[in-house]
Order: structure tokens, then C-alpha cells, then sequence
């Protein structure tokens, strides 16, 4: 019996030691623009982001190996919802862009804004020491839902490194991204 206790106690500890520790990860906002639009004044309202079903699981997503296959990282993860996360951050650069707007995040209790945008991401993957891709199209809509512009970006950034690296190109992706956007918000 002893023996037996003995055994699984080993198994136990070799198992919990061999599993590595995941990492977090969340894109990060752009700090400062040269390029903003200060005439600006309205509510910006960012709807909630339609992300495709690889790149909106925990798990970060790239291109494995032989260019075609998704390779899907148990260890390397978002920190939180990917749809959210992405959300957050086009929230706080589109901040930076109109300065003098007041840009916040779908939610139910929100209800008075002067417009509102709508991003459909259709890729937002990569490959590991090669590049970070973002395709995406979006519509700026009035309180009643008429479209008054709409645009699609179709952007890559070559990286060299790992995840760090990765996390770190999509974020300016997503800052390319909200600079379209916010250029289109100053035409209105």
C-alpha cells in the first residue's frame, strides 16, 4: 500500500512539474499621434468586434510551419476575450486620434452617442518571425443606422521574433486601423 502511495506521489509531482506556465497577453493602445483631429467633438460609439473563430479563441493563433496549417498555443494566450481585448484597444487609439471626442465601448447602458462604428475582422493572424496580418472592414453609422462612410484595410508588418514580437505588430495593425477610422470620423 505503501508502495502504491509512493508511486502515485512521484507521478503526481513529475506531472505538475513538466507543465509549463502560460503566458498572457493583451495588444497594447498606441500612447501618441502626431496625427489627430482635434475639430472633432461627438460620442464615438465602438460596437463590439466580429472576429472569425480562429483568432477568437484563448489561445494566440498564428501560421504554423508549413504555411497553411493554424498552429493553436496552449501556452500563449490572450488575457482576456480576444473580441474585447481588440475592442478596448481601437477604443483608446481612436482616443488618441479625436482627442476631443468622447469614444466608449458597446454596453447595454449605453444609449446616447452621435455615431457609432462597426469593425468586421476577416484575418488577424501571422506567422511567428515572419509577419502579423490584419484585413478588416468597418461602416460608420448615425444614432438611426445609416451608414455615412464605410472602408476596408488590408495591412501586414514583418516581425522577427516570438509572441512578444507578434502581440507587438498586431497592436500597430490595430493602430493603422483606428487611424483609418478616425480620418473618416474627420470628414463628417
Amino acid at each position: 500500500m505503501m508502495k502504491k502511495f509512493l508511486m502515485l506521489l512521484m507521478v503526481l509531482t513529475l506531472s505538475c512539474c513538466g507543465t509549463p506556465n502560460p503566458h498572457f497577453y493583451q495588444p497594447v493602445p498606441i500612447q501618441q499621434s502626431e496625427m489627430t483631429y482635434p475639430k472633432f467633438k461627438k460620442t464615438v460609439l465602438v460596437k463590439n468586434i466580429l472576429l472569425p473563430s480562429d483568432v477568437s479563441r484563448p489561445q494566440i493563433t498564428t501560421i504554423g510551419d508549413d504555411d497553411f496549417r493554424l498552429k493553436i498555443d496552449e501556452f500563449n494566450r490572450w488575457g482576456t476575450s480576444p473580441s474585447k481585448l481588440i475592442q478596448n484597444v481601437l477604443r483608446q487609439d481612436l482616443s488618441i486620434y479625436l482627442p476631443n471626442a468622447d469614444v466608449v465601448m458597446q454596453t447595454p447602458l449605453v444609449k446616447n452617442y452621435q455615431y457609432a462604428v462597426m469593425i468586421e475582422i476577416n484575418t488577424f493572424i501571422g506567422k511567428l518571425k515572419k509577419d502579423a496580418k490584419l484585413e478588416a472592414t468597418y461602416a460608420i453609422l448615425d444614432q438611426n443606422g445609416k451608414t455615412l462612410e464605410s472602408g476596408k484595410i488590408n495591412e501586414s508588418i514583418a516581425i522577427e521574433g516570438g509572441y512578444d514580437d507578434y502581440v507587438m505588430a498586431q497592436s500597430r495593425l490595430l493602430s493603422v486601423l483606428a487611424a483609418e477610422i478616425a480620418a473618416d470620423f474627420n470628414r463628417l
